[in-house]
C-alpha cells in the first residue's frame, strides 16, 4: 500500500469517526435526554466543518488537499479546546455557574415540519455547560471522550497531511 492510500485511509477514518461522533451525541440528546450546552453544540460544529472539510479534500489532489487537511485539523484542535474549555468549567465552577450563554445556530422554520424543529433543536444549546461537561459515558465523562475525539482527528489528519506530502517530494 502506497504513502498516499494510507493517507487516504487516516482521513476516511476521520470521516467515520466524526459521523459517529455525530450520531452519539444525537443518540445522547434525542434518545437519552441529554440536552446539550452552548459549547456542546459548538462542538457539534467543529465535528461537522471537519467532516464536511476532509470529505472535500477527496476531491482534490496535492497542495489543495493537504491545505484542506490542515484546516480540518485546526477545527479538531479548536473542538479539542472547547472540550478542555467545558472540562475546566466542570472541575473548577460546576456549582457557581448556573447557565451559560444559550446559543441559537438555527431557527426553526414552519416551512420544514418536524425537520426544522428537530435541526433547531440540535443546533440549539441550553443549560449548563459545568454540568453538561458532568455527565458521563461508559463511565468517563464526555468531555474527556470528546478531547480525545477531537485530539485523535487532529493527530489523524496530520498524519495523513504528512504522508499525502511524501508522496508529492
Amino acid at each position: 500500500m502506497t504513502a498516499s492510500r494510507y493517507a487516504s485511509w487516516l482521513a476516511a477514518l476521520v470521516i467515520l469517526a466524526g459521523i459517529l461522533a455525530f450520531s452519539l451525541v444525537l443518540w445522547l440528546q434525542f434518545a437519552q435526554g441529554e440536552q446539550p450546552c452552548s459549547i456542546c453544540v459548538y462542538q457539534r460544529l467543529a465535528d461537522l466543518a471537519v467532516i464536511v472539510i476532509v470529505t472535500m479534500g477527496f476531491f482534490w489532489k496535492g497542495t489543495v488537499r493537504q491545505g484542506l487537511w490542515i484546516l480540518a485539523a485546526l477545527y479538531a484542535l479548536l473542538g479539542a479546546a472547547l472540550a478542555g474549555w467545558q472540562w475546566h468549567l466542570t472541575q473548577m465552577a460546576a456549582d457557581q455557574i448556573e447557565t451559560c450563554s444559550s446559543v441559537q445556530v438555527f431557527q426553526s422554520s414552519p416551512a420544514l415540519g418536524g425537520l426544522g424543529n428537530d435541526l433547531a433543536s440540535t443546533l440549539s444549546g441550553h443549560g449548563s455547560c459545568a454540568l453538561a461537561g458532568s455527565k458521563s459515558l461508559a463511565g468517563w465523562p464526555i468531555t474527556h471522550w470528546s478531547m480525545v475525539f477531537f485530539l485523535g482527528c487532529a493527530v489523524l489528519l496530520l498524519v495523513a497531511q504528512w504522508l499525502s506530502r511524501r508522496v508529492q517530494t
